[in-house]
């Protein structure tokens, strides 16, 4: 096995599940005489929730799931919070396994919203603060438990300036964490389902101190087989979380998070077209169980495809509370992350993509009241170290015994001169005239691209990342780049006029922000020897790229009643430099390479709802028709263009709908789900069609009290009927491939979890 990265140790989370008992155990005589007296409370009964996405009150497009819906359209591995918005319209939510585990090495983690890709790694804030990061790895996305998450939102459309993130045209994910609680509990969980799968869960709070003072600490660890091909995924996934709340003083509260998460796990093989289009077949074609002295057949041993991660984030929010009607929130956040991808490549040697990064940063927000008008002056900063782009490739050759103990040599050797970075701020105001609510916004983004200086590789073999640097002969500098900035000013407007007591208009406008095409980087230094005949230099390469934006316009109409609430919406997006990676010659010298140069439109509609014809049951469901297409061909440099004018993007349906029911009887809950897709291509060229599906899911919930705790058991099982298909696409905006690229995953077969949860 090649040499790793020098992983710092951290206490094992797994031996930490024993802590959240231990203290609830010691400390209910410890802890008695500091615990604040509060006033008695009678619960009659207990509210059971459906689990239905909700939208918010304001004008713009948001929905949102609490603690219920989380449980329901989450999965059982109990980490990924794409999964749990995936009950929402126009999103399009995949995964390679059958608990949303399983992490697909690069930028692209399984979601679309409105046919828009989540690019360049997880999207996504935590409480607002942006820990999401241009990043390949894992990130923030298996970091945190959901049994440790309040709820989860998706902003769609015109995206508020103050939801924050690195990139916003496929929305704003938010989740916000469930903070130390006022009473004390101990909450343990056990899982157990297929493929081996088994999750263990506990959490201490501590409830109100005498000061004031609420701290929690949880642990979880879980494990499932690959439910198809040799290995684990993961092999083992182990979190640790701790956080602390206290008052400082009348004024002023703090607020401190910690997580950690170690990730092992093997990789998924993709199928090709061919392959995905006869599942009968190739369904359960996955990588081998042993290796080979042949290097075309050694790169396909699922030992040379696997991933191993260790990720951790502080989080902290200080809140001055200034008068009744202004406060100042600060809040700082770090998080680093280190591990490697081995991958198996099709020329025969085995990539060790080594990951050794950190970011960190602050948002600052002002808030008061203004006469009648909420205002809200903020201010957010980022800096962080690539990966991505890579900036360490390492290649090994299988030997004649079938194993990397030969030598190795570098493919990308660069180091990052000047972090990445952002600044951002922005200004909200919000007022209500009678039935109209006005709100008003503007935020400017200024990204400062990273500089690499590239080192030379010559003679270097199978030593660390530190040890090469120091044994280069020099930097070369027609393969390194230089940093530079790109500013965008984002407007936002959204208005709700107030028909009837319960039918409200809703309409937003504004300007999204998207990714530069930062891809350029290792195409370049994979192809060094093709851009250099040509006389081109990576700086200038990399000085083309440049953010993409969006002008988007939603129109929907909310309207309540009795029993329930629908909300249909109606919306356009504008699309600029688009990032595609396509030959820019045509068929000429130059490799596909990725440039901000693409020109596309979506437009469609969406519903959402929730209604309760009986009193024990609720009906909710989404449906969605999504059309987003190129509106120009692509430019060549012979002055000829691609033809690509209204190609509807790869992996993006037409149509898509969800459908649920809850039916609550007693201490029992039965929900059933349904879920649609269309048709959709995994080309732009339209030549590989991959077939529409329907999938079930059941769960069936019980609950119970006895004795001061709180029993919640649950049997849930995944694709009832076994449906074949096609889930994950791992495709790009724009991908023209042969018969033998592979990017298609299988869905996830049938599975059954059954859970076991006790609140004390």
């Amino acid at each position: 096995m090649p040499a790793q990265p020098n992983l710092t140790w951290t206490p094992r989370p797994l031996a930490l599940l024993a802590v959240p008992a231990f203290i609830f155990a010691v400390t209910q005589t410890a802890f008695a005489e500091d615990t604040v007296t509060l006033p008695s409370v009678n619960v009659t009964a207990e509210a059971v929730g459906s689990g239905a996405v909700s939208t918010s009150t304001g004008p713009s497009t948001v929905y949102q799931v609490d603690e219920a819906g989380i449980d329901l359209w989450g999965d059982a591995g109990g980490s990924n919070p794409y999964r749990t918005v995936s009950g929402m319209p126009s999103v399009n939510v995949q995964s390679a396994d059958s608990y949303g585990l399983a992490n697909i090495p690069g930028g692209n983690k399984g979601m679309r919203v409105r046919g828009e890709l989540a690019t360049h790694g997880a999207n996504g804030t935590i409480d607002g603060v942006p820990t999401a990061n241009i990043d390949p790895g894992p990130g923030y996305l298996w970091l945190y438990d959901t049994e440790n998450f309040a709820s989860v939102s998706l902003a769609q459309g015109p995206v508020a300036p103050d939801y924050l993130g690195y990139f916003t045209l496929s929305g704003a994910l938010n989740t916000n964490l469930r903070w130390p609680t006022a009473e004390r509990n101990l909450q343990v969980s056990q899982a157990i389902g297929s493929f081996d799968f088994t999750r263990s869960f506990a959490r201490y709070d501590s409830g109100l101190l005498k000061d004031g003072t609420a701290f929690f600490v949880s642990g979880s660890h879980t494990a499932a087989s690959k439910w198809r091909g040799p290995g684990d995924s993961p092999e083992g996934s182990d979190n640790f979380e701790a956080a602390l709340s206290r008052p400082l003083g009348d004024h002023v509260d703090l607020k401190v998070y910690a997580a950690y998460t170690d990730m092992k796990q093997d990789d998924y093989r993709a199928l090709t077209y061919a392959q995905a289009t006869n599942l009968d077949v190739y369904r359960d074609y996955d990588f081998s169980s042993t290796s080979s002295a042949t290097p075309s057949t050694a790169i396909n041993y699922y030992g040379y495809n696997r991933q191993d991660f260790r990720d951790w984030s502080l989080l902290s929010e200080l809140t001055w509370k200034i008068s009744g009607d202004s406060k100042f929130v600060f809040k700082p956040y770090y998080q680093k992350e280190q591990g490697y991808y081995l991958d198996g490549m099709s020329n025969g040697k085995v990539r060790d993509w080594l990951i050794d990064h950190d970011w960190y940063g602050l948002t600052a927000e002002y808030l008061t009241k203004l006469n009648d008008t909420n205002l809200k002056l903020g201010y957010w900063w980022s800096s962080m170290v690539p990966p991505g782009p890579p900036t360490a490739w390492k290649m090994y050759t299988p030997t004649a015994a079938g194993d990397l103990s030969g030598a190795a040599t570098w493919s990308i050797l660069s180091k990052v001169v000047d972090r990445h970075q952002f600044n951002s701020v922005y200004a909200m105001a919000d007022q209500r005239f009678n039935a109209l609510q006005v709100q008003g916004g503007l935020r400017f983004v200024k990204e400062t691209m990273p500089g690499f200086d590239f080192y030379n590789m010559t003679g270097i073999g199978d030593v660390s990342y530190d040890q090469a640097i120091a044994q280069s002969t020099g930097v070369v500098a027609e393969r390194s780049a230089s940093s530079f900035s790109v500013d965008k000013y984002l407007p936002f407007l959204a208005l709700a006029y107030d028909l009837t007591p319960a039918a409200t208009l809703k309409a937003s406008a504004g300007r999204n922000f998207g990714a530069p095409s930062i891809d350029i980087w290792p195409v370049y230094q994979q192809n060094y020897s093709v851009f250099h005949a040509q006389g081109i230099t990576a700086n200038q390469l990399w000085k083309q790229i440049k953010p993409e934006t969006s002008n988007a316009f939603d129109l929907g109409l909310r309207l309540n009643y009795t029993q329930g609430w629908f909300e249909p919406t109606l919306y356009y997006a504008r699309f600029h430099d688009k990032n595609v990676s396509y030959d820019p010659d045509g068929s000429g010298p130059l490799p596909a390479y990725s440039q901000n140069v693409g020109e596309s439109r979506s437009y469609g509609a969406q519903a959402a709802g929730s209604w309760s014809p009986l009193a024990n049951l609720d009906v909710f469901g989404s449906l969605s028709y999504d059309h987003n297409t190129f509106v120009e061909n692509l430019p060549l440099n012979s002055g000829a263009t691609l033809a690509v004018t209204g190609l509807q993007l790869p992996d993006v349906p037409l149509w898509s709908a969800s459908l649920g029911s809850a039916w609550h009887s007693g201490p029992y809950t039965v929900s059933p789900v349904l879920h649609y897709m269309s048709s959709r291509y995994g080309d732009t060229q339209h030549t590989q069609k991959i077939a529409g599906y329907v999938t079930a899911d059941l769960g069936v919930d019980y609950k119970h009290k006895f004795a001061g705790t709180k029993l919640d058991a649950t049997l849930s099982v995944a694709n009832l009927f076994d449906r074949k298909y096609i889930g994950f696409i791992n495709a790009s905006y724009y991908q023209l491939m042969s018969g033998t690229s592979a990017i298609y995953y299988p869905g996830a077969p049938r599975s059954i979890v059954a859970k076991v949860s006790l609140n004390f």
